[in-house]
């Protein structure tokens, strides 16, 4: 069973309450972890924040170096990482081996390769040609992140290597229901030299965690991914320092089809945008708006795609669907199908519903 510490000053720190990381798959426990509390979680930024004078002096182009040695790590491990992404998660192997490492992968080799990251550059003033100035691109300094439990790979290597190519150093919050990939990262980031104390990783109680992260006088710069109304407290804490907050907040979209639409596709669109994670993504078209003079035909289409689909184990590369990520992401599924059935029959009772 692996087995993963906070991870501090590129170290595996197990001081703290033992967890059991549980698989959605079938309930067994898949990993174990160790939650950080708020002294913990100061020690990281203090590390991160003395590793920022000797992360800062190193170029630009050996950051790269550190970036295209851990892309030779990845892809040695592509399997691995997709194996533990679809253990952790629920999703299927078949996503995270086709679009979650390969994505990640891409953005890699990106970071270790673009040329968009410059220091400085001159620029002319537009009414005195013969004056310039000189734009400068600094690093912030300690920045934190907060990841969900929906795409954590994907969301980490967003997170982490920008941040680090610019020469910040960081302190990330994975979600403490799937943190594996999010460590697998930290630790072959070492591998590939990244220095200790540049990256760090606290894994635990997202209120409390979160809360110390916002309020530390310490961090420059907070990326926060995850609900609105969690994103509303991240904010509220943040308030009283001076540091830049980014946020991208959850949200749920519909999908439109009017009459004039070519029904296949649109079916696809919606099947695509409906059941990619099961649903559980901020992109995820979870309303469909249908114009009522194709209505029938249409659903008579969609109903044509859904017979096709497979759920099963999401571990079987031809299983369609894979498992909703946490209990508690289950339950309220659960509520809203129970609440959707006693709607129905109240509405068509004893049967009367339209086949």
């Amino acid at each position: 069973m692996r087995k993963y510490g906070n991870f501090i000053n590129g170290k595996d720190d197990y001081d703290g309450v033992g967890y059991k990381i549980v698989s959605p798959i079938n309930g067994s426990s898949f990993a174990k972890a160790v939650k950080a509390d708020e002294n913990k979680v100061n020690e990281a930024i203090d590390v991160a924040f003395e590793s920022m004078e000797k992360w800062e002096k190193i170029s630009l182009s050996h950051r790269k170096k550190i970036f295209a040695r851990m892309v030779t790590i990845f892809e040695e491990r592509l399997d691995d990482y997709a194996s533990i992404e679809a253990e952790n998660t629920g999703r299927t192997i078949r996503q995270s081996t086709f679009m979650d490492t390969n994505i990640a992968l891409e953005h890699m080799r990106y970071f270790s390769t673009t040329k968009e990251f410059k220091y400085s550059r001159k620029i002319v003033h537009p009414e005195y040609p013969q004056s310039y100035g000189i734009v400068q691109n600094l690093p912030m300094g300690v920045v934190g992140a907060i990841t969900p439990w929906n795409v954590p790979l994907l969301m980490a290597v967003w997170k982490i290597f920008p941040a680090l190519l610019a020469g910040n150093t960081m302190v990330l919050k994975p979600s403490h229901y799937t943190p594996a990939t999010t460590f697998e990262l930290a630790h072959d980031l070492k591998r590939a030299g990244l220095p200790e104390g540049v990256l760090n990783i606290v894994n635990g109680n997202g209120i409390l965690i979160g809360k110390t992260l916002a309020m530390s006088e310490k961090l420059r710069g907070l990326s926060f991914t995850g609900s609105t109304e969690t994103g509303k407290i991240v904010t509220r804490n943040a308030a009283g320092t001076i540091k830049k907050i980014v946020m991208e907040l959850g949200g749920k979209s519909p999908n439109i089809v009017l009459e004039d639409a070519d029904l296949e596709r649109a079916a696809k669109g919606v099947f695509f945008g409906i059941f990619l994670h099961s649903g559980q993504l901020c992109e995820s078209g979870s309303r469909l708006l249908v114009q009522s003079s194709i209505k029938d035909k249409f659903l008579k289409v969609l109903a044509s795609y859904a017979a096709k689909m497979k759920g099963g184990n999401p571990l079987d590369m031809n299983t369609d669907i894979g498992a909703i990520t946490t209990y508690e992401q289950y339950g309220k599924i659960r509520g809203m199908v129970d609440r959707a059935m006693c709607a129905k029959e109240s509405i068509y009772p004893a049967g009367g519903s339209p086949a």
